[in-house]
């Protein structure tokens, strides 16, 4: 069985907590990449001890984190031992026979991450908007608006085997692509730092390679904790943690949110040592924002994705949003963007992506 909650955290429920923000990720296009294939190493990037930083609190302007680029693969083009038969997150029981030809789509690019760094970079055949990295850059994305899986495009490809989580949807093109005879695993990824390891080998089940899961789980998972060190002895604490919210932007329109705790947001906050203002005032998934959500919240720094920065007009855009410039980030310009595939995704990288985060936030510099 390659299940956690049963029916709990179904497909249904998760994409109407997106809906209204989440899914707005149409505008999220396939952005520059630093780095290259085999780009990331076992050992992350060491940073300075609080001690010799000047205080967090007295920065100023905009911190820009670039991307990491492609996943280092633990192995190269591994041989799955199939078939592999289990009940996925909804209940649906699923034989995997061929991984030829694989989509692995979800809100956020974690699962096609997976993939590669499983070594099957080769057998992906299609993209969401969110799987921006260098490798997978020439294959066609499959979803519309944003997250919705796009039913007549996929079928064009005739993928061998769909891994998607509930954070795509909606249900009804899952079922439809099922229908078409397509085998389609619906996963319960949990996508925090202490599930990372899991999350992984429950993709890596899924192909049929337990043993190469089983190694990029195992560096991940140590990546995470040399990070978490690493943050932890550089981070404030107690009293003099940074107060952060994390917002989500699009364009010039209203496409404007405040990401809150199940966003996958307050994790990457938790990650980075700080105060998560929105999960603190009891804010869920995600809310609009505007001049008094704003106010209340008054974070000291505020996070955000670097398409939807650029998408607003960059730092003087977003400064003129409601509410924005009135806050203590907004006052000192205390903004730092962080890589729209990255900022939230908790996959086989995130160990990688979190040192990264937190040098911009605490030394303010560009990384």
């Amino acid at each position: 069985m390659i299940r956690r909650n049963t029916l709990a955290r179904s497909a249904t429920a998760t994409l109407a907590l997106s809906t209204a923000a989440m899914l707005a990720l149409t505008g999220c296009g396939v952005g520059a990449q630093s780095g290259g294939a085999n780009g990331d190493t076992v050992a992350v990037e060491e940073l300075p001890s609080r001690d010799d930083v000047d205080n967090p609190k007295q920065l100023s302007g905009l911190s820009t984190v670039a991307p990491l680029g492609d996943i280092e693969p633990v192995a190269e083009s591994p041989e799955p031992q199939l078939p592999v038969s289990f009940s996925d997150a909804t209940g649906t029981d699923v034989e995997v026979t061929d991984i030829s030809r694989i989509l692995a789509l979800d809100l956020y690019g974690t699962l096609s991450r997976t993939v590669e760094g499983l070594g099957l970079t080769e057998n992906i055949i299609g993209r969401t908007v969110s799987s921006n990295e260098p490798a997978i850059a020439d294959r066609p994305v499959v979803t519309e608006g944003g997250h919705n899986l796009n039913v007549e495009a996929i079928l064009e490809l005739r993928p061998s085997v769909i891994l998607v989580d509930d954070t795509v949807g909606p249900p009804e093109a899952i079922e439809q692509l099922r229908d078409a005879g397509i085998t389609v695993a619906v996963l319960d990824p949990r996508r925090t730092a202490d599930s990372l390891e899991d999350d992984i080998t429950l993709v890596a089940r899924a192909l049929g390679v337990r043993e190469q899961g089983t190694e990029l789980g195992k560096r991940s998972r140590e990546q995470m904790e040399q990070a978490q060190a690493e943050v932890a002895d550089l981070a404030p604490q107690g009293d003099d943690r940074l107060r952060m919210a994390f917002l989500y932007i699009r364009g010039n329109g209203g496409v404007f949110f405040i990401l809150g705790e199940g966003s996958g947001a307050d994790n990457t906050i938790s990650e980075l040592g700080g105060i998560d203002v929105a999960t603190e005032n009891g804010i869920v998934d995600t809310v609009p924002a505007n001049a008094e959500s704003l106010a209340e919240l008054n974070p000291e720094v505020i996070l955000v994705m670097n398409d939807g920065l650029e998408s607003t007009g960059g730092l003087e855009g977003l400064l003129a949003r409601p509410g924005v410039a009135q806050t203590d980030a907004g006052k000192n310009q205390r903004i730092v963007a962080l890589p729209d595939s990255e900022a939230a995704s908790m996959g086989p990288q995130a160990g990688l992506s979190l040192v990264r985060f937190a040098k911009a936030v605490y030394t303010g510099e560009d990384v």
